[in-house]
């Protein structure tokens, strides 16, 4: 997923006073200051991408990025086997061979 990072607006009237501790942006959702926030959107990371108040962190990392196929319904049963191959081969670590 990829990471946005609102940078955050000290000194917004010149006042010397310190900015709001978090902003509303990109359909109401709440980025707290100098905290990354999770987003899976490819359109909110391009608008953040294109804002200098915001920094992003693994911006291909997306749902629904153009290019990337889309997944709709349930899984198919060789997606659910890939998916347990993978998830025996991460609970399992390879065996060391051993010398006598």
């Amino acid at each position: 997923m990829a990471k946005l990072t609102w940078l955050g607006e000290d000194d917004l009237h010149g006042e010397g006073a310190a900015g709001p501790s978090f902003t509303k942006a990109f359909g109401d959702i709440k980025f707290p200051k100098d905290e990354p926030v999770e987003v899976r959107s490819h359109a909110i990371v391009q608008k953040a991408l294109n804002n200098p108040f915001f920094e992003v962190d693994d911006a291909d990392d997306v749902d629904d990025a153009p290019g990337k196929p889309v997944r709709r319904g349930r899984p198919s049963n060789a997606d659910k086997a890939a998916e347990a191959a993978k998830m025996q081969a991460i609970a399992e670590p390879p065996k060391l061979a051993q010398s006598e």
